[in-house]
């Protein structure tokens, strides 16, 4: 009778520990991993749009395109990926500038932000930090001229999750 107990016990315990492994790996699978949103600033320079996607659940890479510019970079989310809250990020981003007839630049900038996720699919997101930025100008005569700044750059963000 006692070994029947003890076998009972461990399939109880081995099929509930089994049932919370897949419940826990169908809610990390039901999580949307794709950001497509309307941008201010950040890796599309100034007005653009902006494609994310997570690696896991702490890090997204995203691509931006605006219209002066295109850009590139990673994010950092420490708490991870949740279907709905507040979560804040940090990470690199890149973007390259240019102006026709009067020049160009790039723009490297470490932003501290901060994404709010609902219900919905939409999100919000704002960040800002510093950045270095470097702007080549030119003339039709030929001169050109290369700056370097530091200063402070960011980016809102009005996206929609899939």
């Amino acid at each position: 009778m006692n070994s029947i107990i003890k076998l009972f016990t461990f399939l109880t315990i081995f099929i509930l520990s089994n049932e919370l492994s897949i419940a826990q790996n169908h809610k990390a699978k039901e999580l949307e991993r794709n950001i497509f949103s309307g941008n201010l600033g950040g890796t599309s320079s100034l007005i653009g749009i902006n494609y994310q996607r997570f690696i896991g659940d702490n890090v997204a890479i995203e691509l931006g395109i605006g219209l002066i510019g295109v850009g590139a970079g990673m994010t950092i989310y420490p708490k991870g990926l949740v279907q709905k809250g507040t979560r804040f990020y940090s990470g690199i981003k890149f973007n390259s500038v240019v102006l026709v007839d009067v020049g160009g630049g790039t723009v490297a900038y470490i932003p501290f932000g901060v994404s709010f996720f609902s219900d919905s699919p939409f999100i919000l997101g704002f960040d800002i930090g510093p950045a270095r930025g470097k702007l080549i100008s030119s003339s039709f005569g030929g001169q050109t001229s290369e700056t370097y700044n530091f200063y402070g750059f960011g980016n809102l963000k009005i996206g929609r999750r899939f």
